[in-house]
């Protein structure tokens, strides 16, 4: 745990730097967005570089060289949004044909072991993220219950495959080259997999963060996970400005962010010796501190909250991990003694009984959404009583309690005077 306030800004310099470049492109895309011009841009940049220079070169109170540091960065921001207006900062070519004939070689798979039509769809949509195939229905339901993202490939997938790409790899020597050669290894296999899934926002965040995460530590570098996701949303916004705007994007990154921050506070809260109820209550806390920060977003864009969207998160998330761990499974399983074909019947029976859960869940009177309307000022005042609570959390002193209170009131007040 950091121990001042400098310290913790010393040791997260890519949370700043990430930060207030996304402030300078929110602003551009409220104010600026009839300019497209990329000239303006270079201008920009260079007269920041010239600014950076000047405060280098002579001297100048910290206070005010942060503050010039701040407008610098806020400015490149806007620049960044300026140059991209047009077309991406930086490009990859696609291996189109190497990336879909692995594809088809998975899909070939499930689609011989994996025969119901209803299992199918969804062991393809949980594994690849291919929805055509899946239930309407069905669909209808994850996302009344608020639990759409099971079927959508998330963190969720990519922790598994990355977890077991180290658990192999960990046998080889621990020596420069061969920890290079498992670098190697574990970025090919994560962005194999994500290029598979047709690269979606969520998962390109994902790879993105395991990425940094692990050339971090091959490099020997501190390890501070709001830096990793700081230093993933920089990526994506050189690669994409518009990734901003991507509902998906936001969300899983509201996520990421909450299970970070308030995961630990709540874990704690409630220590266990009992193996068993210790894994239930992690489970219940990181579908809190999950729901904590997407909450905001969720009613902002789709105006409604899913009554059950705790239960169903506590219900589904395990049972899909079992589920994904079974398909991963089934995949590299080689084909001796029609083993590949008695595992899908067994997971096709386990899909069946999953969704089977979620259509009586569904059907229930009480599964019903609550219509909830979050304008963008509500949204910021949601994020800032969120924020006091978990300084309350952490430092365990009640004059966060008497900021919030204050904060609620005035909020309260104006409102009040605003309809008069």
């Amino acid at each position: 745990m950091e121990k001042s306030n400098a310290h913790w800004k010393a040791a997260h310099p890519l949370l700043f730097i990430a930060g207030t470049l996304m402030a300078g492109v929110v602003m551009s895309t409220l104010f600026l967005s009839h300019i497209h011009d990329p000239v303006y841009a270079i201008i920009i940049i260079a007269i920041g570089l010239l600014l950076l220079q000047v405060s280098l070169q002579f001297p100048i109170p910290s206070l005010f060289r942060s503050i010039l540091v701040f407008l610098i960065l806020l400015s490149w921001g806007v620049s960044i949004y300026l140059a991209t207006q047009e077309k991406n900062l930086i490009r990859f070519p696609y291996p189109k044909p190497w990336v879909e004939g692995c594809r088809n070689w998975v899909i070939q798979k499930i689609n011989t072991t994996i025969i119901y039509e209803e299992s199918n769809g969804f062991a393809l949509a949980l594994l690849l993220g291919i929805k055509s195939d899946l239930n309407k229905e069905l669909l209808q339901a994850y996302t009344q219950l608020g639990i759409i993202h099971i079927v959508a490939i998330s963190g969720m997938h990519l922790e598994i495959i990355f977890k077991n790409l180290t658990r192999i790899t960990q046998w080889m020597p621990r020596r420069k080259f061969y920890l290079l050669l498992e670098l190697l290894i574990v970025l090919a296999g994560v962005w194999l997999y994500t290029l598979m899934a047709f690269a979606s926002p969520s998962i390109v965040r994902a790879s993105v963060f395991f990425s940094i995460y692990f050339i971090g530590k091959f490099l020997q570098q501190s390890n501070y996970t709001l830096n990793t996701i700081a230093g993933g949303i920089l990526i994506l916004l050189l690669f994409d400005v518009k990734n901003i705007e991507n509902i998906g994007l936001q969300l899983s990154y509201a996520a990421v962010i909450g299970i970070h921050l308030f995961y630990p506070l709540l874990n704690k809260m409630l220590p266990m010796d009992n193996p068993f109820l210790s894994f239930l209550w992690s489970n219940l806390c990181v579908s809190v501190a999950a729901q904590l920060m997407t909450l905001p977003i969720l009613v902002f864009h789709f105006h409604q909250i899913a009554n059950l969207v705790i239960v169903s998160n506590f219900i589904m998330i395990p049972l899909s991990n079992i589920l994904l761990y079974s398909l991963v499974i089934l995949v590299i399983c080689p084909p001796l003694l029609d083993l590949p074909y008695m595992m899908g019947q067994c997971i096709q029976r386990y899909i069946l009984w999953i969704n089977a859960c979620i259509r009586n869940l569904y059907e229930q009177p009480i599964s019903s959404s609550i219509q909830v309307h979050f304008n963008s000022i509500q949204v910021a005042l949601y994020y800032a009583l969120l924020w006091l609570v978990y300084k309350w959390l952490y430092k365990k002193q009640a004059i966060y309690l008497l900021y919030l209170l204050v904060l609620i009131v005035g909020y309260r007040l104006l409102k009040l005077f605003s309809l008069a």
